[in-house]
């Protein structure tokens, strides 16, 4: 039920076209007690509402259903799903079996069931974007390992050759102790610098199949040697001297990295705002939710900004015009249900699957940042 990461080969397929009904249905899900207690019972209902609505679809042919699918009894044995993240989208479609997404995201994740002809992707993606994902590599002597960070959450990277233990030239160096010894010489450098270009060449293949932001951890010895030969040592989001991390847990490492990480997203979004005045200075800025939709629509954007917590109701008609509705003032949001492309639902949601599809970069800063801008704004290629 557990499915692969989210690269692009991957998110591509899921928004292939499908026999309808493809269902997604999403919900919140907690961490911590008492909240997670209502998250089975919220499962639940989600699943009833799910199948009441199958059974009452005209549109659903008699052989294409999937009430078995989303029964309750499906789901008993994997609580670990459920309290894995802050959210969890369940897809399943005719002819496929279940898939089971978590999300990772500061923002609350929204209640929702929906029928279409291909699978809801924008919370997952939306979910990444608020997370900010990135790469750790953390460099060591007898082992070094790559983690994939969402937000504060890393999960250690077991593909693209990684773990990546050094190789052993001959029989002779296979003695105790350090793979390099201790004493410097000419050869042991070679060495260490052999293994770091092994690293990096691995590292490569991981920032092909799926490009990140790289935070680079290691020793006074391995880092520097590292950066010497690295392809990548010029685009690093962050560097921290640090030994031993080859063996820390996810939890530890992410707690060591996190002022890296927060003073990479500040430079981020120092850079952002100094992309938005260049813009305003050769008039290709817009903001405002209406005028940022016409010029996504049109594929015209390079860069779009969003605030975090910033949420638009409306629906686009068969003439790809933006209508906005009134957000409403929920205190429990309830199940929100959608058959069919049209339903009303949180705009921002398509705007920032639009202008990826488009080739923008897309980002979320922080709350107040973009007050006078009507809380997004795009930087237009021309």
């Amino acid at each position: 039920m557990h499915t692969s990461e989210l690269t692009p080969a991957v998110l591509k397929e899921l928004r292939r076209p499908r026999p309808y009904p493809a269902v997604s249905l999403l919900m919140p899900t907690h961490r911590a007690r008492p909240e997670r207690d209502q998250d089975f019972i919220r499962l639940r209902n989600l699943l009833s509402e799910a199948r009441k609505r199958l059974r009452e679809d005209p549109g659903v042919e008699r052989d294409a259903r999937l009430e078995e699918v989303l029964k309750e009894e499906t789901f008993q044995e994997f609580e670990d799903i459920i309290y894995a993240g802050d959210g969890l989208l369940l897809l399943v479609a005719p002819g496929e079996e279940l898939q089971t997404w978590q999300l990772t995201t500061p923002v609350e994740v929204p209640t929702r069931i929906v029928f279409s002809d291909t699978y809801l992707t924008s919370p997952m993606v939306n979910a990444r974007l608020h997370a900010r994902p990135y790469y750790v590599l953390v460099l060591d002597q007898e082992m070094s390992r790559l983690w994939v960070g969402e937000g504060e959450r890393l999960t250690e990277v077991e593909d693209h050759g990684f773990p990546a233990p050094p190789e052993i030239p001959d029989p002779e160096d296979a003695i105790p102790g350090p793979l390099y010894g201790r004493s410097p010489s000419a050869i042991r450098e070679e060495r260490i610098r052999q293994y770091m270009t092994d690293v990096d060449e691995r590292l490569t293949r991981a920032l092909d199949a799926q490009p990140l932001p790289l935070f680079v951890v290691g020793g006074s010895e391995v880092l520097p040697r590292f950066e010497s030969v690295s392809r990548h040592a010029a685009k690093l989001a962050g560097r921290l001297e640090l030994t031993g991390q080859d063996t820390d847990s996810g939890p530890r490492l992410a707690e060591r990295l996190a002022p890296a990480r927060e003073e990479w997203f500040k430079e981020l979004v120092r850079r952002d705002m100094a992309a938005l005045d260049d813009a305003r200075s050769a008039k290709r800025f817009t903001s405002g939710l209406p005028e940022v939709w016409t010029m996504v629509a049109e594929r015209r954007v390079s860069l779009l900004l969003v605030e975090e917590s910033f949420v638009a109701v409306g629906h686009v008609d068969e003439e790809g015009r933006l209508h906005l509705g009134e957000v409403p003032e929920e205190t429990e949001p309830p199940i929100d249900i959608e058959v069919g492309l049209s339903a009303e639902t949180d705009i921002i949601d398509t705007l920032v699957e639009t202008a990826l599809d488009g080739d923008a970069q897309v980002r979320f800063v922080p709350d107040g940042t973009l007050t006078g801008d009507g809380r997004v704004a795009a930087v237009a290629r021309y």
